[in-house]
């Protein structure tokens, strides 16, 4: 499956239970947000496309992409953390930039955690 066909065919927000309250993501302090050099979901689009479009570039990022969800599941979450979430792939499939790609990819298909109805 392309990659990017499928990271634009997830919703990037769902709402939130209802009675739970929380900042709205464009203003949460998301790590991967901050990952991405930015302070805000909004502007870390932009910079997560040019990110993703460097990694199918190199091997190395091109293999962890290859192995997302192989390694992580189907589900990314805007509180997930980048650094943590490289530790799931082998040495040989991350580089130092790997978290930076996480971070990508949590920025465009990462929806926000649902608590579950009572």
């Amino acid at each position: 499956m392309w990659l990017s066909q499928f990271m634009k065919s997830l919703p990037l927000f769902h709402s939130l239970a209802h009675g739970q309250a929380a900042p709205p993501p464009c203003e949460a302090p998301l790590k991967a947000v901050r990952m991405l050099g930015v302070e805000r979901l909004a502007d870390a689009r932009t910079r997560a496309e040019h990110a993703l479009d460097g990694a199918r570039r190199c091997t190395c990022c091109r293999g962890l992409l290859e192995h997302l969800y192989d390694r992580l599941g189907s589900t990314l979450f805007l509180d997930d953390d980048p650094e943590q979430l490289a530790r799931a792939f082998d040495d040989s499939e991350r580089d130092r930039f790997a978290p930076r790609v996480l971070a990508a990819c949590i920025v465009l298909a990462g929806r926000e955690r649902v608590a579950p109805a009572v």
